[in-house]
């Protein structure tokens, strides 16, 4: 029954996650916003608020370990599973310039969060900064992107991904954002209660559940969007997607879940899946600066080394 309960979790943040998108995607076209910032930071965000949601609801009810677990976890796949997938689908070329700045950061921030982590606890107050500087970068590549891009051409770059025409009335995106967001609240305390009962049953430990079952789970969303710009040819907003959903998981869903707290973390998790997550996202970042394109068969190496890393991580906990 509790395996039941986690796949129905799993299924209510997917279709949650991809409602939240549609209707994001809608509101981001019909306000005429770059598709580089749709793709950065609408579906970014919009992918990561099963992350969100999960990590909130596992602070509140004392499971901190898989409110971190799910943010690196999550970070770690979507490099490993989900840029690797979407390459599977299509090559993905270097992404524009625009992107490099946000790689930087992305790679600085990975870092001072493995450094913050490691002190064992993240507080009330460090949480509500990592939330600021999340605005404050959001706002900051809204400005950038507005500049660099007239609205009437940013709309004829590239076809508004996957969702977007669905919802052209207001009131449709406005209701579609509603029910995604309700059905990410009740598919996340369902998905938190099973693996919190799997883990105790299995004598695993929370923060590996967090950074397994519940990393991939809540990653579906992402996946998704992911392999469906691919197909469509939009790899820039496949690229854009990644990129936006690990800041937001960093800053956004880690202070939230601070705030909510305080986390309390085990040192395993920055020195092990701390140091994982910051040589997949160097990786993502050396894509991005070399200019070279991702091409299918290293990214079914980034596949295999994702497999291992569960493998290895799962048998250290059970060990």
């Amino acid at each position: 029954m509790t395996v039941i309960l986690l796949l129905m979790g799993l299924a209510l943040l997917l279709i949650g996650g991809e409602a939240l998108v549609r209707g994001a995607v809608a509101l981001a076209y019909r306000y005429r916003l770059s598709p580089l910032f749709v793709g950065m930071v609408i579906v970014g965000a919009g992918t990561s608020m099963p992350e969100l949601v999960v990590g909130v609801t596992a602070t509140l009810g004392g499971s901190s370990p898989i409110a971190i677990g799910n943010v690196f976890g999550s970070n770690i796949a979507n490099v490993l599973l989900i840029l690797a997938a979407a390459s599977l689908v299509r090559p993905i070329p270097s992404p524009p310039n625009v992107l490099k700045p946000d790689g930087i950061i992305l790679l600085l921030i990975t870092l001072a969060v493995v450094l913050l982590t490691l002190q064992g606890t993240v507080y009330f107050w460090q949480g509500l900064v990592m939330v600021m500087l999340m605005v404050a970068l959001i706002s900051a590549d809204y400005l950038r992107v507005r500049s660099r891009t007239d609205p009437k051409a940013a709309e004829s770059e590239s076809p508004p991904p996957k969702g977007a025409e669905a919802s052209p009335n207001l009131m449709i995106a406005l209701l579609l954002l509603a029910s995604g967001f309700a059905t990410l609240l009740f598919g996340a305390d369902m998905l938190v209660d099973a693996a919190v009962v799997l883990a105790r049953h299995f004598g695993v430990s929370e923060d590996v559940i967090g950074l397994t079952i519940i990393a991939v789970g809540t990653s579906l969303p992402e996946l998704g969007s992911a392999l469906a710009a691919a197909r469509a040819g939009h790899t820039d907003l496949a690229y854009g997607n990644v990129i936006g959903s690990n800041l937001f998981n960093l800053l956004a869903i880690l202070g939230s879940a601070a705030m909510a707290g305080p986390l309390v973390i085990s040192q395993t998790i920055p020195l092990v899946d701390g140091t994982v997550m910051l040589l997949a996202t160097a990786f993502a970042l050396y894509f991005v600066a070399s200019g070279a394109k991702l091409v299918r068969w290293e990214g079914m190496i980034m596949l295999l080394a994702y497999v291992l890393y569960l493998g290895l991580r799962t048998a250290y906990s059970v060990a």
